[in-house]
C-alpha cells in the first residue's frame, strides 16, 4: 500500500526541483556577462518508482515518486575547448613574431629613410670624389657621408639590441606569468578535487587555462614560444648587419686599380693604399688615412666601429689617387666608389653557405627577406584570428548564455512549478476531505 501522504511528496519534490531549474536558470541570467562562465543546466531525474498492487487480481505495477535533481552541470565542449586552445597558443606564438618583425621594419626605416638610402649617399660621394679628387670640399661632403652611414649602422644596430633585451625581459615575464597561473590552476584543481560539484571552480579554472593557452601549452606553442623565436629573428638581423659593415671595411674584394685587379681587405685597405692631398717633409704625398677605426671595443663590430678622428678632422688625409706624383687620378676613390657593385663573401647568419653579392644587394636582401616575413607573418595572424574567431563562436554556442533561451527556461519552469504548486494544493484538498470530513 501507498502512503496516504505520497501525493503531497510528489507534489514537494516538484516543487524543489522547479524551484533549482528557476534558481539555476536566474545565475544563468545573472552571469550572462562573466568571463569565463558557462551555463549551467539541471539534470532531472525520476526518483525510484514503488510497487502499486491493483485492487483486484495478485499482479501488480509500478507508481511513480516524482523528480528530483540529479545533478547540476556545467554546459561545456570538451574538443571546442581543446581546439581554442590549441589555436589561441598559435596565434599567441604568431602575434608576437608579427610585433617583433614589424618592429624591426620600423627600426630601418625602409623604404627611403633607412641604411639604404645612407649607403647610396655614400657611394655618391665616393664618385663625387673620383670626379674631384684634388676637392676639399668634396672630401669633406665624404667625411659627413661616412659619419651618416656609420651613424645609421649604429642607430639600427642599437635599436636592435635594445629589442633584444626587451624580448629576453618579456621572456622573463612571461616565465613568471605562467608560472603564477600553473599555481592558481594547482590551487583550484586541489579545492575542485574536495568539491567536485563546485562548477564555478572549473570555470575560473577554464578560464585560467585560457590565458594559459596563449602563453604557452603542451604543444609548446604561444607567446614564450613567439618570444624565444622573435629573439632569434633580432639576433639573426643583428648579425647579418655587422657583417655587412665588416665586409664593407675589412672584407677580402678583387678590384682593378691602374689596370690590375687586385685583392684588399675592404674600404680601409683601400684607403690606406692611395695617396692624400697630405705632404709629408720632403714633400712627398702621404698614404690616405683609414676611414673607420675598428679598434674599438663592444659585443658587436658596430659597436666596436668609430670614424677615424684624423679624418674628420682634416678631410685632406682621404686617399683619392694611387700615385702620390699624380694626386688628382682619383684611382682609389673611382676604385671605392664600384665597391658599391664589387662581389663581397658574406657569411649570412643561421646558413652553412655565403651569399656572393655586393654590399647594396645584400642589405637589399635583408631588407626584403624582413619584409616578406612580415607579410607571411600578418596573414598567419589573420588566419588564427579567423579561425579562433569561429571556435569561439561555436564554443559559446555551447556555453554560453543566451539570454532569449534562458527567458524561456524561465517561463517553462515557471508553469512547471506554478502546477507543482496547484497539485499539491489539490492533493492537500484530498487529504482534508479524509481527514476532516470523513467522520465518524
Amino acid at each position: 500500500m501507498t502512503s496516504t501522504f505520497h501525493g503531497l511528496e510528489v507534489g514537494k519534490r516538484s516543487l524543489y526541483t522547479q524551484q533549482a531549474a528557476l534558481t539555476t536558470t536566474g545565475n544563468n541570467i545573472s552571469n550572462a556577462n562573466t568571463p569565463g562562465y558557462s551555463r549551467q543546466r539541471v539534470d532531472m531525474q525520476a526518483t525510484s518508482s514503488i510497487p502499486y498492487p491493483y485492487q483486484t487480481g495478485s499482479s501488480s505495477s509500478q507508481l511513480g515518486t516524482g523528480v528530483s535533481v540529479e545533478s547540476i552541470e556545467r554546459v561545456r565542449s570538451e574538443y571546442l575547448d581543446t581546439q581554442y586552445r590549441e589555436r589561441n597558443g598559435q596565434l599567441g606564438s604568431e602575434s608576437t613574431k608579427l610585433e617583433t618583425l614589424q618592429q624591426i621594419e620600423a627600426l630601418t626605416g625602409e623604404p627611403g629613410n633607412g641604411l639604404g638610402a645612407s649607403l647610396d649617399r655614400f657611394f655618391s660621394a665616393w664618385e663625387d670624389l673620383a670626379s674631384n679628387p684634388d676637392s676639399l670640399a668634396a672630401r669633406a661632403v665624404l667625411v659627413e657621408r661616412s659619419e651618416e652611414l656609420l651613424s645609421q649602422g649604429k642607430t639600427l644596430n642599437d635599436g636592435l639590441t635594445n629589442l633584444s633585451k626587451s624580448l629576453t625581459q618579456q621572456t622573463t615575464a612571461v616565465k613568471d606569468q605562467v608560472s603564477a597561473l600553473t599555481a592558481q590552476i594547482d590551487s583550484l584543481n586541489k579545492e575542485i578535487a574536495s568539491k567536485p560539484e563546485a562548477n564555478e571552480l572549473k570555470d575560473r579554472r577554464d578560464l585560467l587555462m585560457d590565458e594559459m593557452s596563449g602563453l604557452t601549452n603542451a604543444q609548446n606553442t604561444g607567446k614564450l614560444e613567439g618570444l624565444q623565436q622573435s629573439v632569434k629573428e633580432v639576433e639573426s638581423f643583428q648579425n647579418d648587419l655587422n657583417e655587412m659593415f665588416h665586409q664593407l671595411i675589412n672584407g677580402s674584394v678583387t678590384t682593378d686599380v691602374n689596370g690590375t685587379p687586385k685583392q684588399f681587405n675592404g674600404l680601409n685597405d683601400l684607403m690606406t693604399s692611395g695617396f692624400s692631398l697630405v705632404k709629408d717633409a720632403n714633400g712627398s704625398m702621404k698614404q690616405g688615412e683609414a676611414m673607420f677605426d675598428t679598434t674599438g671595443t663592444g659585443t658587436t663590430f658596430l659597436e666596436s666601429l668609430s670614424m677615424n678622428q684624423e679624418v674628420k678632422a682634416n678631410p685632406a688625409t682621404i686617399a683619392a689617387s694611387s700615385n702620390n706624383s699624380a694626386v688628382s687620378n682619383g684611382v682609389i676613390a673611382t676604385a671605392i666608389s664600384d665597391l658599391k657593385n664589387e662581389t663581397f663573401s658574406f657569411d649570412v647568419a643561421g646558413s652553412n653557405v655565403k651569399a656572393e653579392a655586393s654590399v647594396s644587394d645584400f642589405y637589399g636582401m635583408l631588407i626584403s627577406k624582413i619584409g616578406a616575413k612580415t607579410q607571411a607573418s600578418e596573414r598567419s595572424v589573420e588566419s588564427h584570428q579567423a579561425v579562433l574567431k569561429s571556435i569561439d563562436q561555436n564554443r559559446m554556442s555551447v556555453s554560453g548564455v543566451s539570454l532569449d533561451e534562458e527567458m524561456s527556461n524561465l517561463i517553462q519552469f515557471q508553469h512547471a512549478y506554478n502546477a507543482a504548486a496547484r497539485y499539491v494544493s489539490t492533493t492537500d484538498e484530498l487529504l482534508d476531505v479524509i481527514i476532516n470530513r470523513m467522520g465518524v
